[in-house]
């Protein structure tokens, strides 16, 4: 039996029998290396090992540890109070401040299961409670949630650098205005929906109230103006930026707030070490998995086989956003990156796309599919805060993946959305 025989077959009987996606993966490529007469197996050991010794990856545990932060230490549900106190005396203005707090968490968070979690978990009450349909609270943080891994900082990102070598810096700043576009796209969605529901105004606009929710969770605004303007301004490194956010958050939860304790404390950091180490033996898993299709020559057959349809970036971009949609339905996004990233990369550089767009084009797509069925991770983060089935969450949030969606496609056509902030960097 050839060796790509040994590969394809082996992952898939694998993955069939519920071995996890990463030893499926490992698996099937050191039994495809095997077959091979002559092959040194210590280099299977040396690819993965290189695929995880890289400085950037730190970024990953701190930024998760940062996100954990926020929302264990009281800065979140400042946030919250904020965006009520702002937004509550419009017309469905409760819906528009779950939007908006997600959007803010998704600039701490880095995230999107956590923000769907804690924004679900925080707001589906006040919404319920506000006369808005269940369905229809539940699916709001799930659509909103999505925006954790667009919005920087975002792991999803960081992957994708470590991945193709694109820069981590200009990736995460693509993901600004295209993130920020899709939150106000949702928000005006929202605004509509409780215009035709007759769903009332929350509460009466009160400068005293909004000034007191602005003092109190002026820290936690303060917070993604650090992260994005030491990135933007080439003061550190994403890196750098990750390790400044939990310092700094550690900061204000302990002494600002004095919500965060050693217990707690202790909990979040194994949690985010246990996040991190499964997120890195994905990498290194798909490093040597990126090793055996360039072994096998899987790129060049790849490009040639879709150069036979593809004529051109239009069709191309067609063909990938279609591509990602569908897998974003099936598979977890760090798989789909580690997976797909390498082979699209190639032809995508030949028909003049940047590296930057192209990262900001797959991670956003990747963000959309995890509000859709069957295996949206949004889906099932707002389960438990929510206590709706994923028929109801799928059916209520349909509407947001359309206009996500839309997005997604004028993103890709218009190179300037996810390109004006990289290009400014130095």
């Amino acid at each position: 039996m050839s060796p790509i025989a040994v590969l394809l077959i082996l992952f898939f009987v694998t993955l069939f029998l519920g071995v996890p996606f990463v030893w499926s993966l490992t698996i099937s490529c050191v039994a495809s290396l095997c077959c091979m007469s002559g092959y040194p197996l210590m280099t299977v050991v040396q690819k993965m090992y290189n695929g995880g010794a890289k400085y950037t990856l730190l970024a990953i545990f701190f930024f998760m540890l940062a996100g954990a932060i926020m929302q264990h230490g009281g800065i979140s549900s400042r946030l919250v109070h904020f965006a009520k106190a702002l937004l509550g005396h419009i017309r469905g203005g409760l819906s528009i401040a779950v939007l908006a707090v997600c959007m803010m968490f998704a600039a701490l968070s880095g995230s999107s299961i956590a923000t769907t979690a804690a924004i679900g978990g925080m707001m589906y009450p006040e919404l319920v409670k506000e006369k808005y349909p269940e369905g229809y609270s539940a699916a709001l943080p799930v659509a909103g949630g999505t925006l954790g891994i667009v919005i920087p900082p975002s792991i999803v990102f960081v992957v994708y650098g470590a991945t193709t070598g694109t820069s981590v810096s200009k990736l995460l700043m693509s993901g600004v205005i295209p993130g920020v576009m899709a939150g106000v796209f949702m928000c005006i969605y929202a605004y509509f929906y409780a215009r035709k529901h007759n769903i009332p105004k929350s509460d009466k606009f009160d400068l005293k109230r909004l000034l007191k929710a602005i003092k109190e969770s002026v820290w936690a605004l303060l917070m993604p103006v650090l992260i994005l303007g030491g990135i933007y301004s080439g003061i550190f490194t994403p890196t750098e930026s990750a390790a400044v956010a939990v310092v700094y958050g550690l900061f204000v939860a302990t002494f600002i707030h004095r919500e965060m304790t050693p217990d707690k404390l202790f909990k979040i950091v194994i949690d985010a070490v246990k996040g991190t180490a499964n997120i890195l033996m994905l990498i290194m898993a798909a490093s040597i998995f990126g090793y055996v299709l360039t072994v096998y020559q899987f790129p060049t057959i790849f490009t040639n086989l879709m150069s036979t349809f593809i004529t051109g970036r239009i069709s191309f971009l067609l063909f990938l956003n279609v591509l990602l949609i569908l897998l974003g339905m099936l598979m977890d996004s760090g798989a789909i990156i580690l997976i797909i990233a390498p082979l699209v990369y190639p032809m995508a550089v030949s028909f003049g796309i940047d590296p930057v767009q192209l990262g900001c084009i797959i991670v956003f797509n990747l963000a959309v599919g995890q509000a859709t069925p069957p295996f949206g991770n949004c889906l099932f983060a707002a389960i438990p805060a929510t206590k709706q089935d994923i028929v109801t969450l799928s059916k209520n949030v349909a509407p947001f993946v359309v206009i996500l969606f839309a997005t997604v496609f004028l993103v890709s056509y218009v190179p300037i959305f996810s390109m004006l902030i990289p290009n400014m960097m130095k």
